[in-house]
């Protein structure tokens, strides 16, 4: 196979694996963002819902607290408890109908004494019926105001069940305040449905006081036949799971009370144990995706028939030109450094041939001076190095081998300082701080550890590259007689000062 045909193939492969391999990434990330965006909406939206049913709860328990903090009520209380005004039961009763008077959120209002016994009731629980006196039932002592319960009767909206303990000023407990409530304001949460399309809803269950799952309003698609408000939804995996779980958010797998496949955020709203479920049906949120994998596809299709031809008209010709560059890159892969593609094309090829041939010569001058560079490093009878200002050498040569004793790995592998007299170590540090800071270091002198156990007096000549942290040094053993007074073996760093007044001493002595 020649290298048209070869051109040919490779460039139309590459093009069409490439256009393949983009488009697979696009649609996975277009379809990743689209369910980024569904589960930020979805979470976003359930967040508010949440914020939005809690202010409700508190709204009520709100309510409740009012009523049954009036001081003439529990005035009243403890004077029937005492039995000294037969007036007083009524006088409770007008202090409930003033309270749902004033709170038309209330239908049903008991007050019962420690025994259970009811004292005062007003209210008849609005439309629907009584109410389940399960919903009163006498609690155990607590000063906390206490969801009781849900209850739900055909045809209507259910209510919400609270309690309140009542106490006298020393803490004596009197009796308990129970509240009916209605739920009209569920229903405006629930009836909300920006941001969620077609399909979407929100829904808070609940379990009755049989334990059945029910919805607390009217659901947005209803059954057939089937009331929409207080739907038994024990189906709906949605809903269940919110009971269950806590804070969930699925994408798949999960059907609602439709048996229809949905995206959902759940929250469990704990004290009255409710759950609730932000959805919208994942058909809905799939039409975008499919749309533009459609999309897609025709594109691809349309930029494969181009690249072909484009692919084997640059075949055809840039083969010859191609081919001598190949040719002159092997050659010097093979190590002869000198060759050069000959390529004189005006074109974009030719182009491309002269900057291969100018990258060659440079390439040539770079292991030229690489090899220079390597032979003056490694045969220099000085110790040269790179180091870092995070303690550790990058290179050595072999002169550091050769003085010190260590393995150039053994010096790579360690921190320097770890080499370096405890009387230096301070003072190198030091000398490291200034060099980090940009200040060369000129004749500094500590002394180094070698590996039989020795020390030699080093002294370094160091330009830091603060940029990079590097520093480049060369360093030299010294070899001194001992300081009459005590000044060259005291094991003290030397500075670049006392070396100079000790060299000059020296060549005055000689």
């Amino acid at each position: 196979m020649d290298i048209r045909t070869k051109l040919v193939l490779a460039l139309v492969s590459v093009s069409l694996l490439s256009m393949a391999a983009l488009g697979v990434f696009t649609v996975r990330a277009v379809d990743a963002a689209f369910r980024d965006r569904t589960d930020d909406q979805l979470n976003g939206l359930a967040v508010l819902k949440e914020e939005a049913v809690e202010q409700v709860l508190a709204g009520w328990k709100e309510r409740v607290a009012l009523v049954a903090s009036r001081t003439q009520l529990r005035l009243t209380m403890a004077e029937l408890a005492r039995g000294a005004d037969p007036a007083a039961q009524a006088r409770i009763e007008r202090i409930l109908d003033d309270a749902i008077e004033a709170a038309p959120a209330f239908l049903e209002l008991v007050v019962h004494d420690n025994d259970g016994a009811a004292v005062a009731h007003v209210g008849d629980g609005g439309p629907g019926g009584p109410i389940d006196p399960r919903l009163m039932a006498h609690p155990e002592p607590e000063d906390a105001i206490r969801y009781t319960g849900v209850a739900f009767r055909p045809g209507v909206l259910p209510v919400v069940g609270f309690t309140a303990p009542l106490r006298a000023d020393d803490g004596a407990l009197l009796g308990h305040l129970h509240a009916i409530l209605a739920t009209d304001e569920l229903v405006a949460l629930s009836d909300n449905y920006e941001g969620l399309g077609d399909t979407g809803e929100t829904i808070l269950v609940a379990r009755d006081v049989d334990g059945r799952l029910r919805t607390l309003h009217p659901v947005r698609f209803p059954p057939e036949g089937a009331e929409g408000v207080g739907l038994e939804v024990e189906s709906d995996r949605a809903a269940a799971q919110s009971l269950t779980s806590g804070d969930r958010l699925v994408t798949r797998e999960l059907t609602d009370y439709r048996n229809e496949l949905v995206y959902i955020a759940s929250r469990h709203i704990a004290e009255p144990d409710w759950g609730l479920v932000v959805k919208i049906d994942e058909a809905e949120q799939a039409l975008p995706i499919q749309q533009f994998r459609e999309d897609m596809t025709q594109l691809a299709v349309t930029l494969a028939a181009f690249a072909i031809l484009v692919g084997t008209f640059l075949g055809i010709r840039f083969a010859q030109p191609i081919h001598s560059l190949a040719e002159t890159a092997a050659k010097i892969a093979d190590g002869n450094l000198d060759a050069r593609s000959g390529v004189k094309q005006e074109d974009e090829v030719g182009l491309l041939a002269r900057t291969f041939d100018q990258m060659a010569e440079s390439l040539e001058e770079q292991v030229q001076l690489l090899s220079e560079f390597r032979r003056f490093f490694d045969v220099s009878i000085d110790m040269l190095c790179i180091a870092s200002t995070d303690g550790f050498f990058k290179k050595v040569n072999h002169a550091f081998v050769r003085e010190l004793g260590w393995s150039e790995e053994e010096l790579l592998s360690r921190p320097f300082i770890s080499l370096v007299h405890e009387d230096d170590i301070r003072a190198t540090q030091r000398e490291i701080l200034k060099l980090a800071s940009g200040k060369p270091t000129i004749r500094f002198t500590n002394r180094y550890r070698c590996k039989d156990g020795s020390y030699k007096r080093v002294r370094w000549n160091a330009y830091p590259e603060p940029e990079t942290g590097r520093l480049y040094a060369i360093a030299r053993v010294r070899t001194e007689q001992p300081d009459q007074r005590g000044g060259s073996e005291s094991g003290e760093p030397r500075s670049a000062a006392s070396d100079a007044a000790a060299e000059a001493s020296a060549g005055r002595n000689s």
